[in-house]
């Protein structure tokens, strides 16, 4: 143990300023070296110092990390990297209580017994270490700190209520990705910060929670480590974490730790319970808030002067016990275990010939547990450096280079990605062995690179994975106002808070961003419950209308104001489509119901327009007439008069005129139902008809084309539109009775032809003859300029003869 000359314990708890006098005390002197707790945290005072006397005056040495210009006078590192080969006239090492943590204690307390400044030793950290080292060191001098806020709990918080500028306490990487995974749904995303996290990943986290992009953090219990965020409530998921060696309850004292991150500088802070988190006691909190802790009765200890003579004499000296009660032999033995592990392995050792050789195997048995295990791709890579060291003196600078490229890959997930920056830092390390290397440069640049690649790609997949821009920005509003206010617009627009978030189409509802924004179940149920009311006074308003004017486009959708709102289908008939209303489940079914009746009336009468009611057959008591009446509908509304049975065709002047009545005409060849030729409502029959017959619907029908292409139209759906289909064409129903009634001039049943009609209808000749067919004429005999015609009745089987007196000819001219 070192002298106690200058020797200053600067206790108090979070908050006092501690790190920033000891930062401030040592640049009064001309060099000095503070050892911090973590290397996020070494980074950030490094920072500090290098903008206070610029970066030639400072070094940074981590596990992973060195900066060290030749003119630096103050070297920041952690702990276990503070240089033991030079003095400083100031040391200071932060967190000192750790020398009562499992894992890295022993070496806290090897720096508190044995690393002194030449002028002054400043060891910070909790008043638990008060009692302990007044009885080490009983001519020390203990400086106590207040804290420079208040720290008050305020009970167990759901993730909704959790405060703003949170941050959530968990222990192991899982919980912190689930957390910060539920937290996108209820808040809009959380950044993440654990000790795994390379300080370029942390930083770029912090960042977005410093700079409010979101207004939550999940961290690991490495946040309690001076970490100096602008947090006002440190909330905790669990009150247990695994130490090492076991699960085990947090002490008061940790608790404290944790929780006074929370609050900074004079502004107050708070810490909660969250989750599922157990209740805290209120002798707890009571404990926390009053800082006042259980003081430190041991500290974890192993000894430091080590004897490498052989493997069996370090092993013996490093299972050594203190004979100071005070001094408890530590029970994290990982490295011990390795090197016992790997003295063991026949290949190494053969070469355990000497101390520097056996130096080097606890050497490398003391690189930190990156991977978390000691499997056998990890020890394959140990045995490797090893043996390449003590055979060639330096170690393989091509493979490890080679190794370290196989990293640059930024694909994949989280852990993927995660664990090869554990790799990367693996390679870190090794580069800052300046002793294991020819010339470690090219080496530490490359894992320096990966790092930085690893690291940005690690922080994008981050984001994206637990940061939602848009719901975060939805709670800011609602945080403002401490309500939500649904309202919709003249437009059917729909805002939360004044900011636009979806809009009413008819009766549905479309909320932008649905699947992003109804992750969080509070924003859900009271959008979900606001527009339900809103879409309910809407409906209200609709059905009190007594005049809809519905319409129906050229692909069967419903329109109410220019808004589609639903669409029709194939029903039992043309005259009874079947109806769908767009509703997302906002309305009632009672309502739905309501509205989809009102809508099916509106759309009964337009049928009705367009073809003919449905009491179209009341009233008629005339078996001949019904009978009739039923043949045209059966053929939407025309028939070819051959096709109709002679004794249910009307001949006295009295059925005519009921027929007349119905709508109902008679031409040469045809009779048809007046409505069917009628233009204002033939994009709905068109519709109607192509829904029944499963066609699909073109755009529009042509409304001055005679002649269509027809070959794959049923006869009736051509009738519903007053086209008549002959062979593979149809032709426009009074069209073609004008022919009939204008081209052919009856004498003794013989009938002539003009070719130069042809001309004036620009009707094609191989159609034409397909119309004179159709209607019952016969073409006799033809050449390139005669044409006869006649009735097939009276048709003679005589030779052809053109003297005949059954046919006159005519030249074509």
């Amino acid at each position: 143990m070192k002298r106690e000359e200058n020797l200053v314990f600067l206790l108090g708890p979070t908050n006092t300023g501690k790190t920033h006098y000891a930062i401030e005390k040592m640049l009064t002197f001309s060099n000095g070296v503070i050892g911090l707790p973590l290397r996020l945290l070494a980074r950030e005072v490094y920072d500090k110092v290098a903008s206070k006397v610029g970066k030639l005056k400072v070094a940074l040495i981590t596990g992973e990390e060195q900066i060290t210009p030749l003119t630096a006078k103050y070297f920041v590192t952690t702990v276990e990297s503070m240089p033991s080969e030079r003095s400083f006239e100031f040391l200071a090492v932060d967190e000192i209580q750790l020398c009562n943590d499992f894992e890295r204690g022993h070496i806290f307390t090897d720096r508190l017994l044995n690393s002194r400044g030449t002028l002054e030793t400043l060891f910070l950290g909790s008043e638990t270490m008060e009692k302990i080292t007044k009885s080490i060191f009983s001519n020390s001098r203990i400086v106590k700190k207040q804290r420079r806020s208040t720290l008050s709990f305020i009970g167990k918080k759901g993730l909704l209520s959790l405060p703003k500028r949170s941050a959530i306490i968990a222990f192991n990487s899982n919980d912190v990705y689930s957390i910060a995974s539920k937290l996108k749904t209820v808040k809009g995303g959380a950044a993440v910060v654990m000790g795994s996290l390379s300080p370029q990943t942390r930083n770029s986290q912090v960042s977005i929670f410093e700079e409010e992009t979101v207004d939550y953090i999940v961290a690991t219990d490495a946040i309690g480590m001076g970490l100096n965020l602008n947090i006002k409530n440190i909330s905790f998921s669990s009150l247990n974490k695994f130490d090492g060696k076991e699960n085990r309850s947090l002490k008061n004292s940790e608790i404290g730790q944790i929780a006074g991150r929370a609050g900074r500088n004079s502004y107050d802070g708070s810490f909660s319970t969250t989750l599922n988190c157990r209740n805290m006691s209120s002798e707890s909190i009571k404990s926390v808030e009053n800082h006042n802790f259980d003081s430190n009765e041991f500290l974890f200890w192993r000894e430091s002067k080590l004897d490498f003579s052989s493997i069996y004499n370090l092993i013996k000296s490093l299972e050594k016990k203190s004979d100071d009660p005070r001094l408890v032999k530590t029970q994290n033995k990982r490295d011990e275990n390795t090197l016992k592990y790997l003295s063991n392995i026949n290949i190494i050792q053969k070469r355990l010939h000497n101390e520097s050789s056996i130096k080097l195997l606890w050497d490398i048995s003391l690189i930190p547990d990156y991977f978390k295990n000691l499997d056998s791709m990890y020890s394959e890579l140990l045995i490797k450096i090893f043996c390449n060291i003590v055979d060639d003196g330096f170690l393989n600078s091509s493979w490890a280079i080679s190794e370290t490229k196989k990293l640059q890959n930024v694909e994949g997930t989280i852990d993927m990605l995660t664990f090869r920056l554990a790799k990367t830092r693996f390679w870190n390390y090794i580069s800052n062995r300046n002793h294991w290397t020819n010339n470690n440069l090219e080496l530490k640049h490359l894992a320096l690179k990966t790092e930085g690649l690893l690291s940005d790609a690690l922080h994008e997949r981050l984001t994206n994975e637990f940061v939602d821009k848009k719901i975060s920005q939805l709670m800011k509003s609602y945080n403002i106002k401490k309500t939500v206010e649904i309202s919709i617009d003249k437009n059917n627009r729909i805002y939360l808070n004044e900011k636009l978030i979806g809009s009413i189409s008819g009766f549905q509802v479309n909320i932008y961003e649905e699947k992003s924004l109804f992750k969080n179940k509070f924003l859900k149920e009271e959008i979900t419950k606001k527009v339900k009311k809103l879409l309910e006074n809407y409906a209200k308003d609709f059905l009190s209308k007594t005049n809809l004017n519905i319409t129906i486009d050229s692909k069967a959708d419903l329109f109410f104001n220019s808004k589609k709102i639903g669409s029709i289908y194939k029903g039992e008939s043309i005259f009874n489509p079947n109806i769908i209303i767009k509703n997302n489940n906002y309305l009632s079914e009672k309502t739905y119901k309501r509205i989809e009746e009102k809508i099916k009336i509106d759309i009964v009468k337009k049928i009705d327009q367009a073809f003919w009611s449905k009491d179209y057959f009341i009233n008629i008591e005339s078996r001949d007439i019904k009978t009739f009446l039923f043949s045209l509908e059966k053929n939407l509304g025309i028939i070819k008069r051959n096709e109709i049975d002679k004794n249910f065709i009307p001949k006295n002047s009295i059925k005519k005129k009921i027929l007349l009545k119905k709508g109902v005409l008679f031409a040469n060849y045809h009779f048809f139902i007046k409505k069917v030729v009628d233009t204002l409502y033939k994009d709905l029959r068109w519709t109607l008809s192509c829904l029944y017959f499963n066609v699909r619907v073109l755009d529009r029908i042509p409304k001055e084309k005679i002649i269509l292409d027809a070959e794959s139209y049923k006869k009736e759906l051509l009738h519903s539109i007053g086209y008549v289909k002959i062979g593979a064409f149809a032709i426009d129903l009074i069209f073609l009775e004008k022919i009939i009634y204008t081209v052919f001039r009856k004498k003794k049943r013989i009938f002539y032809f003009d070719f130069n009609i042809l001309n004036k209808y620009n009707i094609a000749q191989p159609v034409l003859f397909e119309i004179l067919d159709y209607v019952g004429l016969y073409k006799v005999a033809g050449t390139s300029y005669v044409s006869y015609w006649r009735r097939k009745k009276t048709m003679k089987k005589e030779a052809y003869n053109e003297n005949s007196p059954f046919y006159i000819l005519k030249k074509l001219q």
